[in-house]
């Protein structure tokens, strides 16, 4: 599809920065045609630069962009956001924003807006990382329908993140990050895409496809990828096919038959060129430390530390070791000096090139520290290059990790995410392979993902998370790969074999079961002259014919070996004849020799004959035929046959060693050129060990700060928590706090008085306790709250006679959302005890009032009735309650609120003396008499009035009606 076309699919893939492992593998499982479009969310120092998209680019043929602004997705693409920004989506474009929008949750801020725009559209991908970042956006996509993916929290680096997310139990899968590329793949319609299947079935007579393309690739490239995982074969053979527009196997194969560079480039993508500096950090810090451990037992047997860097890809893994044991040579100068010496091999001979160099891009200062930078490195135009003390320490070389002949005697073997790729027994006999090549107690440095599989009782685990283990002492034995070294077409043996020196204990080979009839056809060829079968070494396997006159057991210990075995006159020349068949796998004869063999009484035993060897076959492992065949000539000097015969041999010395100081010369001046070479490329590829720190650093950084506020956040939380329950303690008040569902959330002790409760009964339903009220109606009035949300509140009395205030409320959370209700018990025992006083003082003043059967009325300050006897009651043909809160009360016969009477008692209120006055009453012909009497209570700050009200008697009455003047 083209990528102007919407994608299929958009995936959002968070992490943290330093996961680059789990990157790499999901990136190396993907075709390069997907239909999606993918969206990187590292989490990165906002401070530094990002290499995300430098990094990945490694791992995917896809373009890697950074964002930049606003732009839209692009299919088939790779965007990566850069340091110190958000992330949104909308309308399938991407924006950046501030990175206080997310509030540091980078990953939940993306997924929630991509979820929002792509709806079903949308998928998740939760990778290795710590804290929680990613939980919620998972949620989200979820919900709207999208898709979620999880990297299983065994296999990644730090499980926090994809285990947070896991927990939520939203996810569709939970697989290592190589397997989530192909889950991913299956959730979506895309163009077909190869499997195993289809190239392990049919096929022409030379094979299946897959046979097929290993077998162009091994004639190209002389490397046999048979014993790595199909799986990834199968990816990469795709990837390639994508890339070049071809649907079916049978096309791809006709092209790689027609194009070399089409093997090559497949051959490059076998290998999976993909390395950084100081891969996984904290792993090379615990190196370092296990190193320090092993320098410090063995400073006082070794003056040089021999390490193997088996696939080193481009050189940065090999420089970041050197660069460690350089470290911690300059620490423990004062104790031992010693010397390094590091291998660093791999079968691509471009990436070797490229390692040599020893030049990186200047952005390696992002993931290499500045002190390493300028000890190490020298800045030279745009380019670190590593100095010249590191380069001179590391030797690469175009070599396969088992197919070629291992390194011994070693200190230390670093081998990361090789084993990955490779089947279970290959790994199984590389693992072997290392125990062989390794000293006892040596020291073996492997991937995240690898182990040493069942050779667990030959190493010892010094680190499991970053898988560093230690040899165990006892004799490896021979490496498991037996002939395998000598496999590849056209390959001599080692340049440092050798026939074996005389008295050196040999073993001597097993012969193969078809050796006879191989054997008979040869000697037929030769008329059968008399012969031998030896190996290589020349350890003699069958011997044909009557040999005796020509080998002869030497004095001394037993020797199975021709060149001990044939007379002095013949040793060198056999010796050359051997040597030169089996190093250029033809037939070498030498004619006109003698072979005198020289005894006590007599030296005519000489014999002129030819000697041949050649080989069975045109393999280096096959063993040679020495054919003696005799001269029917006589010799009728024995000393100058004698003579001839070391003439000759001197000659042949003498021609074998000008061959090979030939040999030298050359090889020489081409180690020269090479170390030229060598030293050119290892010097500007020192310079480029610092390409994956930065995103290390940025989350070590990220995470002390996050960490910081946490702490932060957490005690701020537990002294709010502290000083609520001081407080809830403090007030005596008991709170219950219950669920929609009426369970007990939470409690303070004084609800105990309600209801009997233990720290254990969180949980549990209210309705299994008995509620200690009388006329207990408490579940009915909490449901009513839920439902109608308005407060209760009522007096409440316990069994025991105890009285409190009941109040319910709805549990509101800051959304607003009900979440249940609280119910508060609060005691009101005082209230109560104050409130039977009150009522029993008044009916002490109501009863002392009525006791003179005087008609009374007490009046506060402000002329209001507070009570009244009963004969003024009687008196005023009234009831109390209609006295209580009046102002000089209107009722009745009598009119009581009279001018003249409230300036008479406004005068007792002013003097303080009692007063008496007369009120005619309203339908009655005659009059009241009122005395009014000022009455302070004991405190003094409360007054009251007085009043006595007497009917006047007649003889009064009259004298008043007499003297009007009188009554005024």
């Amino acid at each position: 599809m083209s990528p102007l076309d919407p994608p299929l699919r958009v995936v959002g893939i968070g992490g943290s920065a330093g996961a680059l492992d789990s990157y790499e593998r999901f990136f190396l499982g993907l075709p390069p045609s997907t239909g999606m479009a993918f969206v990187v969310l590292p989490h990165l120092d906002p401070n530094h630069q990002g290499l995300m998209p430098d990094i990945l680019s490694r791992c995917t043929s896809m373009p890697v962009v950074q964002i930049t602004g606003s732009q839209p997705l692009r299919a088939n693409c790779v965007h990566v956001i850069p340091p110190g920004h958000s992330l949104s989506v909308a309308s399938g474009t991407l924006h950046l924003g501030d990175l206080a929008l997310a509030g540091r949750h980078v990953i939940d801020y993306f997924f929630e807006a991509l979820a929002a725009d792509q709806r079903g559209r949308a998928v998740g991908i939760v990778m290795s990382g710590l804290g929680s970042d990613g939980t919620q956006g998972i949620r989200a996509i979820k919900r709207l329908g999208g898709r979620v993916l999880i990297e299983d929290p065994q296999t990644a680096q730090s499980p926090a993140m994809p285990s947070s997310a896991a927990s939520t139990g939203l996810a569709d899968a939970v697989l290592p990050a190589l397997e989530l590329a192909a889950r991913l793949m299956s959730l979506t319609e895309v163009p077909h895409l190869l499997n195993e299947k289809e190239l392990s079935q049919g096929g022409s007579e030379s094979g299946t496809p897959l046979q097929t393309i290993l077998r162009l690739i091994r004639s190209r490239s002389g490397h046999d990828f048979t014993r790595y995982k199909h799986a990834t074969l199968v990816r990469r053979i795709d990837r390639r096919m994508k890339g070049q527009g071809i649907q079916d196997v049978a096309g791809y194969l006709r092209l790689l038959e027609e194009s070399p560079e089409e093997i090559e480039a497949l051959f490059q993508d076998f290998t999976i060129n993909v390395t950084s500096f100081f891969r996984d950090a904290e792993a090379f810090e615990v190196l370092k430390v296990q190193l320090r451990s092993y320098l410090q037992d063995h400073k006082q047997v070794q003056d040089t530390l021999r390490v193997w860097v088996a696939a080193c890809s481009t050189g940065e893994e090999a420089y970041s070791v050197a660069i460690v044991l350089y470290e911690l040579i300059s620490e423990l100068a004062g104790d031992h000096t010693l010397k390094v010496q590091i291998f660093a091999t791999d079968i691509d001979p471009v990436v070797v090139k490229t390692a040599r160099q020893g030049r990186y891009s200047r952005d390696i200062a992002y993931v290499v520290s500045p002190e390493r930078l300028q000890r190490f490195f020298q800045l030279e135009g745009d380019q670190y290059r590593v100095r010249a003390e590191i380069r001179d320490s590391v030797v690469f070389a175009t070599h396969s990790t088992f197919a070629d002949p291992p390194f011994t005697r070693l200190d230390l073997v670093s081998c990361r995410n090789l084993l990955i790729y490779v089947g279970a027994e290959l790994q199984r006999q590389i693992v072997g392979l290392f125990r062989y090549a390794l000293r006892p107690s040596g020291l073996l440095f492997l991937g995240t993902s690898e182990s040493v599989g069942t050779d667990q009782d030959a190493f010892t685990a010094l680190d499991r998370r970053w898988k560093i283990y230690r040899r165990r002492e006892g004799t490896a034995g021979l490496p498991p790969l037996g002939t395998t070294f000598l496999a590849r077409t056209g390959e001599t043996p080692p340049s440092g074999w050798r026939a074996p020196e005389r008295g050196q204990v040999r073993i001597t080979p097993t012969i193969p079961a078809d050796l006879s009839p191989r054997l008979q056809d040869a000697l037929l060829a030769e008329y059968a002259p008399p012969a031998v079968v030896v190996n290589g070494q020349g350890d003699v396997l069958f011997v044909h014919g009557r040999t005796g006159r020509y080998l002869e057991f030497p004095p001394g210990q037993v020797q199975n070996n021709v060149f001990e075995m044939v007379p002095v006159s013949l040793r060198l020349a056999l010796q050359s004849a051997v040597r030169e068949a089996h190093r250029e796998r033809r037939r070498v004869t030498y004619r006109g020799l003698v072979a005198a063999r020289q005894s006590e009484s007599q030296t005519d035993h000489a014999q002129m004959l030819d000697l041949s060897v050649r080989p069975l076959q045109s393999s280096s492992a096959e063993p040679l035929l020495i054919t003696f065949q005799e001269r029917h000539r006589g010799v009728t000097q024995p000393e100058d046959a004698s003579d001839a015969g070391h003439r000759l041999a001197l000659e042949l010395e003498l021609r074998h060693g000008r061959e090979v100081l030939h040999a030298m010369v050359e090889d020489s001046a081409r180690s020269v050129e090479e170390l030229q070479t060598s030293s050119e490329e290892l010097q500007s590829t020192n310079e480029e060990l610092m390409t994956s720190k930065e995103e290390l650093q940025s989350l070590n950084e990220e995470l002390s700060t996050v960490n910081a506020e946490h702490q932060v956040i957490i005690q701020d939380q537990a002294r709010a928590n502290d000083d609520l329950n001081n407080l809830l303690d403090t007030a005596g008040t008991g709170i219950l706090f219950l669920g929609n569902d009426l369970t007990i959330r939470r409690f303070t002790f004084p609800i105990g008085r309600l209801v009997r409760l233990t720290p254990a009964d969180a949980g549990r339903p209210l309705s299994d306790f008995n509620i200690l009220l009388r006329h207990n109606q408490l579940l009915t009035d909490i449901h009513r709250v839920l439902e109608t949300l308005e407060p209760h509140e009522a007096q409440v009395q316990t069994h025991d006679g105890e009285w409190f205030l009941l109040r319910i409320n709805p549990y509101r959370t800051t959304d607003n959302h009900i979440d249940g209700v609280v119910v508060a018990l609060t005691s009101i025992a005082l209230v109560k005890a104050l409130e039977w006083q009150l009522v029993e003082a008044l009916n002490l003043t109501e009863a002392a009032l009525d006791a003179p059967h005087d008609p009374l009325l007490l009046l506060d300050q402000h002329l209001r009735a507070v009570t009244a006897s009963q004969a003024l009651l009687t008196l005023l043909e009234t009831t109390g309650p209609l006295l209580q809160g009046e102002r000089l009360l209107n009722t009745g016969d009598f009119a009581l609120n009279l001018p003249e009477l409230r300036r008479r008692l406004l005068a007792v209120i002013e003097t303080g003396e009692p007063v008496s006055t007369r009120v005619p009453g309203a339908q009655h012909a005659r009059e009241l008499k009122i005395e009014a009497e000022r009455v302070v209570s004991r405190d003094g700050r409360r007054e009251l009035f007085l009043l006595q009200l007497n009917a006047a008697d007649d003889a009064e009455q009259q004298a008043q009606d007499a003297d009007p003047a009188e009554t005024s």
